[in-house]
């Protein structure tokens, strides 16, 4: 079967029908199609790109289809079925034989110099005027092809990045799920995801809403980074650079769970566990990483179970009689005495008496049991109070 060809009014190329002259020119051109095949491909072999990574069989046999499809454009033929789709289709060919865009966009360029060079060959000194004025059909015919040939080569680069994308996202999901133990699975994981194994790794984890932000945080990290859901979780795994220890300051900023740093691509599961740990007592207003340091109180609370009431009952049952402004006021002294460690500092915060906040924290020992100025009895207190406080969601 054959086709319009695209210069017909109702083609994707609307040009007026050509010249006789062009028309007879075009029917020598293809009667000796096989030569112009061998000149463009003597000339395009040579190409870098093409030298290494396209076969001669391969170029010859895409050229006799590029060639023939321009030169049936150019003369007004019409295209036998077998043309229709060669430009995309050489396009997605080349993306899979890794040539570099710029020089696929200047191989078939060199379509125009050839067929015009053939053409002007093949008409008489009368007829040249005649065939110059028609070079724009020439021109924009292969720009037609062009065009074709470079959407081809981007969608299906979208095509194969949304695959690579795909199975980064598979063999990252495994990995998390998994204990690390399986050195295959890591090998593979580090060079779908372009990870260094051994290197050390920032590992967040944050609920669903904060992906937006965990991917604008990943754009500006250092080195390789993906973000990704896992049970439940937006996760973040990044490659630190070398040496590097603390908080990357890309996440500053980020409310997010923070994992100790995975040294080894093998310990970023352990590392999320942590990290989803944290996640699950995230408070609602965080406004940067929060790590385990920060948050083993709560983490504690929600992995006790039955035994939270028990702890809170035996600590804190004391507080409980207190006129509720009053108690406040003792476990806010407590709380930021416990984080700075120091009366003078709680006394300025709190705009009170050094002695004020001596005898508020003698009061609560009083009533607890608990000295807040040892430090293991102060951690049992905490952890009293944090099991008497608003039920947080368990520890997944």
């Amino acid at each position: 079967m054959h086709s319009s060809a695209p210069g017909g009014d109702s083609g994707p190329l609307p040009l007026p029908p050509p010249s006789e002259a062009l028309r007879r020119a075009v029917r020598e051109c293809l009667e000796d199609l096989d030569d112009l095949v061998g000149v463009y491909t003597a000339e395009v072999a040579g190409f870098a790109g093409y030298r290494d990574t396209v076969p001669l069989d391969d170029l010859r046999g895409t050229a006799h289809a590029s060639l023939e499809l321009l030169l049936r454009i150019i003369g007004g033929l019409p295209l036998p079925d077998r043309l229709q789709g060669i430009s995309e289709e050489l396009g997605r060919r080349r993306v899979h034989q890794g040539v570099p865009l710029e020089e696929l966009v200047q191989a078939v360029r060199l379509d125009f110099r050839l067929l015009w060079t053939a053409l002007l060959d093949r008409v008489s000194a009368e007829e040249l005027p005649e065939l110059t004025r028609e070079a724009v059909r020439l021109w924009e015919s292969v720009e037609f092809h062009t065009v074709r040939v470079h959407t081809g080569y981007l969608n299906e680069t979208a095509v194969l990045a949304r695959e690579r994308e795909q199975q980064r996202a598979v063999l990252l999901g495994r990995l998390l799920a998994s204990d690390g133990n399986d050195r295959r699975l890591v090998e593979q994981a580090a060079t779908a995801l372009r990870f260094s194994a051994d290197a050390r790794f920032a590992v967040v984890a944050a609920p669903a809403g904060g992906r937006e932000r965990l991917r604008s945080a990943a754009a500006a990290a250092a080195g390789p980074a993906h973000v990704q859901e896992h049970d439940g979780w937006t996760v973040l795994v990044a490659q630190l650079p070398r040496g590097s220890r603390s908080v990357p300051g890309w996440l500053e900023g980020v409310p997010c769970a923070l994992g100790p740093v995975a040294g080894g691509l093998d310990r970023v599961p352990a590392s999320l566990r942590v990290a989803a740990a944290v996640a699950a007592v995230l408070p609602a207003d965080a406004e940067r990483p929060v790590p385990l340091a920060e948050a083993w109180a709560p983490v504690a609370a929600a992995r006790l179970g039955e035994l939270a009431p028990v702890l809170a009952d035996a600590l804190a049952e004391g507080l409980r009689a207190l006129p509720g402004h009053e108690r406040d006021r003792l476990v806010q002294t407590f709380r930021r005495y416990a984080a700075t460690g120091s009366v003078g500092e709680t006394a300025r915060e709190l705009f009170c008496h050094r002695n004020t906040v001596l005898n508020r924290l003698a009061r609560l020992a009083e009533l607890t049991g608990c000295r807040p100025t040892r430090p293991a009895e102060a951690a049992a207190l905490i952890l009293a109070l944090e099991c008497a406080s608003e039920p947080r969601p368990p520890a997944r």
